[in-house]
């Protein structure tokens, strides 16, 4: 599975960043690398940053 990091991420409030990785975490067809960037995405949006991972 390809997970969907949103690009406007960093605009949603904290709370909205959290229940989306939770939704990500509890999602069985996501592997663990796939997790690992979607964390590092959670923890860019949430200090503001736009979550570009190229």
């Amino acid at each position: 599975m390809m997970i969907l990091i949103p690009h406007d991420m960093h605009e949603w409030d904290l709370d909205d960043i959290q229940l989306w990785l939770t939704e990500v975490s509890n999602d069985p067809d996501v592997t663990r690398e796939e997790f690992r960037l979607a964390r590092r995405a959670a923890n860019l949006a949430a200090a503001g940053q736009p979550p570009n991972l190229s």
